[in-house]
């Protein structure tokens, strides 16, 4: 019974990775279409916030929090949707795949963070990760060339220091188990902010082309799939083998920008991504290894 529960968290923790990269992939779809990443960003926290709410009220799940872990969540929450902002609008500057590895510094960066906050030493696989993933980004981003790319590359950077953020301090602030009530809380808040900023900006613009409503529709879709598998795979699986099965995730969503948008990247590219993965992987596995002993 514990093998099959284990293997079927592996398939929910697959299931996340895939969907954030459709995620990914289809939001150049709705830009393509006519709409802006504030706009998308919006209606994915909405559409996200009421989902996780109905399947917690339908799985009978405790909602609400305590006042010190509420106040906790909803204040990551605004940190947290800065970050899917920044990462949704690098999609609209460079490739899926090129801002997907920039974004996946965010394992090095938290390891890093982590021992200058002093919460941990720092470890062989830091060290490796530092190496490994800033060679690789280094082969990725040699071939972009144009500058027009540079602010692409900086959201997605942007979005990795505000994801490294939100976990340091979600260690040190959340004191509840409660995973998906903290997820819930986090999306009333980000959901809230960019509703008015939306409504201040006057900025709501829906897509122009078939392909853009599809994209429109998937994004929400894809997305509420990945956060609900994603901590379900945590449960099933644990969280060190869980963050190790999401480095599916860039790879798919290279993938899927090849499939679907026709983006394109060279072979040193794809080497620079290998060296990223493998550079993160070590990070996560090192330190799973010394979490474990």
């Amino acid at each position: 019974m514990k093998d099959r529960t284990t293997v079927i968290g592996y398939i929910v923790v697959i299931t996340a990775a895939l969907a954030f990269a459709g995620n990914n992939a289809f939001a150049v779809l709705t830009y393509e279409g006519g709409t802006t990443p504030l706009t998308l960003v919006t209606i994915r926290n909405v559409f996200t916030l009421i989902a996780l709410t109905a399947l917690m009220m339908i799985a009978r799940r405790t909602i609400a929090l305590p006042r010190r872990e509420r106040n906790a969540a909803l204040g990551l929450g605004v940190l947290n949707s800065t970050m899917a902002f920044c990462l949704m609008s690098a999609f609209d500057h460079i490739a899926v795949g090129l801002a997907v590895l920039i974004f996946y510094l965010y394992p090095v960066f938290t390891g890093l963070g982590a021992w200058l906050m002093r919460q941990e030493t720092l470890n062989r696989g830091i060290l490796v990760g530092l190496v490994g993933s800033f060679a690789g980004l280094a082969l990725a981003l040699g071939d972009t060339g144009a500058t027009a790319s540079i602010l692409g590359m900086g959201l997605a950077a942007a979005a990795a220091v505000l994801m490294t953020g939100v976990i340091l301090l979600s260690a040190r602030v959340l004191q509840t188990d409660n995973a998906r009530s903290v997820t819930l809380h986090m999306h009333i808040s980000g959901s809230l902010m960019f509703v008015v900023i939306s409504l201040i900006a006057g900025d709501f613009s829906l897509p122009q082309t078939d392909r853009g409503w599809v994209g429109l529709i998937a994004v929400p879709v894809f997305y509420t799939i990945a956060v609900a598998s994603f901590f379900a795979g945590i449960a099933m699986i644990g969280g060190v083998r869980t963050s190790l099965v999401m480095n599916l995730e860039p790879i798919a969503s290279i993938a899927l920008g090849f499939i679907l948008l026709s983006q394109v990247l060279s072979e040193r590219q794809l080497l620079g991504a290998a060296l990223v993965i493998l550079a993160v992987t070590a990070v996560k596995w090192l330190s799973g290894k010394k979490a474990a002993s």
